[in-house]
């Protein structure tokens, strides 16, 4: 479901009418309401959830968008909300909440902190934008990679030394990663040659910046 969330406030002069019951007033999951906001705005849609509370009214309604599988959810502050009619009752209790799957979510937090940490690592420290281009080039394809000093070290079989050109590609020789790098480092220079003959391609920011030691 696609959320586009509105909060409704500002200074109502009208008094709030609510087409309820004057004590216990509580909105149904499920029910059809119709508010008018005090800008005069209408709003009309399905009851999601309500804390009587903090008179906070959550509905979905027909997406603005006009596509068909999402909704917008606004949230209301009937404090701020002149009238509020209740068009359909729902009779059918709300349904159970959803359990939380803690493990994935604890799961997918580890894994966006690791790759947080791998970008910065991935940014090296006094060395020259050239050689932060050829290993941006190469953790495109290749995660495995680190800096070891000014050194780009790939899958601890490869090493790209300064000024990192394709005699700079050092590994064991037959090595498929070896090889691998080879072609990326190629493909990455003859891009960059291409660049330096149009201006256009050459003003194309680098996905990470270099960092210069002091």
């Amino acid at each position: 479901m696609h959320s586009n969330p509105s909060l409704y406030n500002g200074s109502c002069q009208k008094k709030m009418k609510i087409d309820m019951a004057q004590d216990g007033e509580y909105f149904s999951i499920g029910s059809i309401v119709h508010c008018t906001t005090c800008y005069n705005q209408k709003i009309q849609g399905e009851v999601i959830a309500f804390d009587a509370a903090t008179k906070m009214l959550a509905i979905k309604s027909t997406p603005v968008s006009g596509k068909s599988n999402v909704h917008d959810v606004r949230l209301i502050n009937l404090s701020y909300v002149s009238d509020v009619k209740v068009l359909t009752e729902s009779d059918e209790p709300p349904p159970p909440l959803t359990n939380l799957n803690l493990v994935k979510i604890n799961s997918r937090l580890r894994s966006n902190k690791e790759e947080k940490l791998r970008q910065v690592q991935y940014v090296g420290v006094g060395v020259t934008p050239e050689g932060q281009k050829v290993f941006n080039a190469i953790v495109k394809t290749i995660n495995e990679a680190r800096w070891e000093g000014k050194n780009i070290v790939i899958m601890e079989e490869v090493t790209i030394r300064p000024p990192y050109g394709v005699e700079d590609v050092k590994g064991k020789d037959g090595s498929k990663v070896l090889e691998h790098v080879k072609k990326i480092v190629i493909k990455h220079l003859k891009e960059e040659a291409q660049k330096s003959t149009d201006p256009r391609k050459s003003m194309s920011p680098s996905p990470v910046s270099s960092i210069s030691s002091s």
